[in-house]
């Protein structure tokens, strides 16, 4: 028996070219939140730093800069708060004060190009005195959210009276921007691994993206409801009395110096 032939296009080779689209909006995305990620996880830095003192120490001083800082007149007291900060920098190594200026910098060329129209007024004194201040701010959060865990800020914040209801959005805050951080991950990998051909609908993606990390918050609430449900959670954060250390008591002698220094410049001088 004759066996019937093949037909022709069966033998062909199959070739599907889909046409090329630009994949920078995933990439950037997942770069963004790797990056990130990165940041919210290294713990292993901060807590060799060179920072000591406890966080309720470190939190009163950098405030009470920021607000004298802010308030000052006489730009002497800023020029002395900006060379101490200065002298604190040169003690972090190169990749760590990479890291600590990163955003500072940003926030000082903003604020130049805000205030860059003033020059045709003559007001060259706010070009020079708005963006040095906001340097010294800047820097000085920067440097306590590098040498300070999170989890640390709850202690830190319950120890200068704030109710326990922002701290419990704080501290859930805190924990879950990871989690869902990590969801948008991987919901960003699997669609640029499954995307073939050229998408047109990209905000429907999008969309997409953010419907399923809304999903995953709802069910890790109720999943955090339930579990402090079973463990009794009263939602009330007990007052953490730790005994201050010398270095602690210098830390409390800086700030009551800073604003020994800001009152003698402002009223005396």
């Amino acid at each position: 028996m004759k066996e019937a032939p093949v037909p022709q296009w069966l033998l062909q080779e199959d070739r599907i070219e889909p046409p090329r689209d630009r994949d920078v909006f995933l990439r950037r995305s997942a770069d963004a939140l790797k990056y990130a990620l990165s940041k919210a996880r290294r713990v292993d830095e901060r807590n060799r730093s060179r920072i000591a003192f406890s966080t309720q120490i470190k939190l009163a001083l950098t405030l009470t800069l920021i607000l004298l800082v802010s308030a000052s007149r006489n730009f002497a007291f800023v020029e002395i708060v900006g060379a101490a900060i200065l002298v604190l920098l040169a003690s972090y190594e190169p990749r760590k004060l990479t890291r600590v200026l990163t955003l500072p910098v940003q926030a000082v060329l903003l604020s130049i190009l805000i205030l860059a129209p003033s020059l045709f007024w003559g007001q060259t004194r706010a070009l020079v005195t708005i963006p040095y201040k906001t340097f010294i701010s800047t820097t000085a959060l920067s440097i306590l959210a590098y040498s300070t865990n999170w989890n640390r800020f709850t202690c830190a914040f319950k120890s200068f009276g704030v109710p326990d209801a922002a701290l419990f959005i704080f501290d859930l805050t805190l924990k879950y921007v990871v989690v869902l951080c990590d969801v948008c991950l991987e919901t960003l990998e699997a669609v640029r691994l499954r995307s073939v051909g050229r998408n047109r609908r990209k905000a429907q993606t999008l969309g997409g993206i953010v419907g399923v990390a809304f999903l995953r918050a709802e069910k890790s609430a109720q999943e955090q409801f339930d579990a402090m449900t079973c463990r009794c959670f009263s939602g009330k954060y007990r007052r953490f009395k730790a005994p201050l250390r010398s270095i602690d008591w210098l830390g409390a002698a800086l700030c009551a110096s800073l604003w020994g220094l800001f009152v003698y410049l402002e009223f005396a001088v």
